[in-house]
Order: C-alpha cells, then sequence, then structure tokens
C-alpha cells in the first residue's frame, strides 16, 4: 500500500494525500506517567471508559478490540515501622506476667494495629516469638505469626 494519508474535507468526503504517514512516539514510559500527580487516577478513570466501551448491551460481551489488553497492577509495600507504646509497670497483673509488644497485622498494603498487652507465659519456661513480616525471594511480603514456643535453651 502506498504511503499517504487519509483525511476528510469539508464536505464530509474523503481525500487520499500522497507522501510520508508521521509517527508519533511515546517520549515517557507507564512509570514516568505514573509518577505525575494524578495521573494513577486519571489512569483509572481511562481504563474504566475502556472497560465501558468494551461491553455492548446487556450481553457485556467484550470488545473485540480490547483482547489484547492486559493489566496488572501489584502493590506490596512494607509494614509502617512498629509504633513506640508506653509500658507502664505498675499496671502489671502479676509477677508472672510479661510485656508481649504491638505488631502490624493484615496483609500487604492493608496493615491494622494490634497494640501490646501483658500476657501470662502458658509454663516457666516459654519464651514469647514477636509476629514479624518477610521479604520472600520475588519481593512479596508474609506475616510470620508470634507465639510461645519452649526455650530449648534451659
Amino acid at each position: 500500500m502506498p504511503e499517504g494519508r487519509l483525511s476528510q474535507n469539508g464536505a464530509g468526503g474523503r481525500h487520499w494525500t500522497p507522501g510520508r504517514v508521521s509517527k508519533t512516539v511515546m517520549k515517557h514510559s507507564l512509570e514516568y506517567w505514573l509518577q505525575v500527580p494524578g495521573s494513577a487516577l486519571r489512569l483509572a478513570g481511562g481504563l474504566g471508559l475502556i472497560a465501558v466501551a468494551g461491553f455492548s448491551g446487556p450481553t457485556l460481551s467484550a470488545s473485540p478490540s480490547l483482547a489484547g489488553i492486559t493489566l496488572n497492577i501489584g502493590i506490596d509495600a512494607p509494614p509502617p515501622p512498629p509504633r513506640q507504646e508506653v509500658v507502664v509497670e505498675r499496671e502489671r497483673p502479676g509477677p508472672d506476667y510479661i510485656w508481649v509488644g504491638g505488631y502490624w497485622d493484615g496483609s500487604p498494603g492493608h496493615y491494622t494495629w494490634v497494640g501490646g498487652h501483658w500476657d501470662r507465659p502458658p509454663h516457666p519456661h516459654a519464651v514469647w516469638t514477636a509476629p514479624h513480616w518477610e521479604k520472600d525471594h520475588d519481593g512479596h511480603y508474609h506475616q510470620i505469626r508470634g507465639g510461645w514456643d519452649d526455650d530449648h535453651r534451659r
């Protein structure tokens, strides 16, 4: 096919103009545009419009032009640093109680602070292992649950 451009003229007809077609090259990556304030919201709105445009009528069948679009956004943020808690020794319920510090519970991106409390070990040789978050080889965070363990050093 010869190079050129098809355009509309004022009378509603189409007109072929021979010559080279200028191509616009994307100058910035998606990561660049997501750093611009408000761009994530505009992207989400645009994708919403594309999704709505891709469906027709009550049957909700996807448009063939959207068949090749795939979007995968993963947010896997680490938990915030632990909160500073004030431990009041005189509020200890008894001499055999220990302070179990607070921790972040939940799932990556949806953390909830669980405050510390006084707790009694299940037996004299028990030690408390605090819950914590570990990052795996893929960069995802997983919570390691805490609890009472036997102190094998005794």
